[in-house]
């Protein structure tokens, strides 16, 4: 059973509202480094965030890191994303629930369990925007939107997809970029 320690702030009423913060588990953290794969440098294991519950197949006790960006960069990140999404949300209001996702054309639903029976729906509108430039782009299913990131949020990483998913499929196919600021 895993025990959480928790921090309450003093002079702080205890309400239903007043969420209250748990320290860091470091418990089977393994020692060593890691790089940081947003600042690229290396720092402690200690430094990034693993599961709490899910554990390594071979021993059972070693935790597994969540990902390789360190908590002073997902911090960074979290509140300029944060500070992104309301400017956005101003000019581009999250769709309606049960509208389609521009990606794949799949109704989005708050969560799982409000997703009618029967319905090939996603759950959650997430944010999509260009890394680089934190251009907006649109709002995508989670599915759709963790899927672009994985692979790499660039026409070239699309590109190579599209053409192992056709050639998989016993089909050539050529892409051409109208516009050459793609390439």
């Amino acid at each position: 059973m895993i025990q959480y320690k928790y921090k309450v702030k003093k002079g702080k009423p205890l309400t239903n509202n007043y969420i209250m913060k748990r320290e860091r588990d470091y418990t089977n953290i393994p020692e060593g480094t890691c790089i940081c794969s947003v600042c690229k440098e290396e720092k402690d294991n200690r430094e990034f965030y693993w599961y709490h519950d899910r554990k390594k197949k071979l021993n059972g006790t070693g935790r597994i890191r969540i990902n390789t960006n360190c908590s002073t960069c997902i911090s960074r990140i979290s509140k300029e994303y944060n500070k992104l999404k309301k400017e956005i949300i101003k000019t581009h209001p999250v769709p309606d629930y049960g509208s389609p996702c521009d990606l794949c054309g799949k109704p989005v639903y708050k969560n799982r369990e409000d997703i009618p029976a029967g319905v090939d729906g996603k759950c959650t509108w997430q944010c999509d925007h260009d890394h680089d430039s934190i251009d907006f782009r649109g709002w995508l299913c989670k599915d759709c939107n963790v899927g672009l990131g994985k692979l790499g949020d660039t026409t070239v990483a699309l590109e190579k997809a599209l053409k192992y998913a056709a050639k998989c499929r016993g089909v050539e196919i050529k892409v051409e970029y109208v516009d050459e600021r793609l390439d």
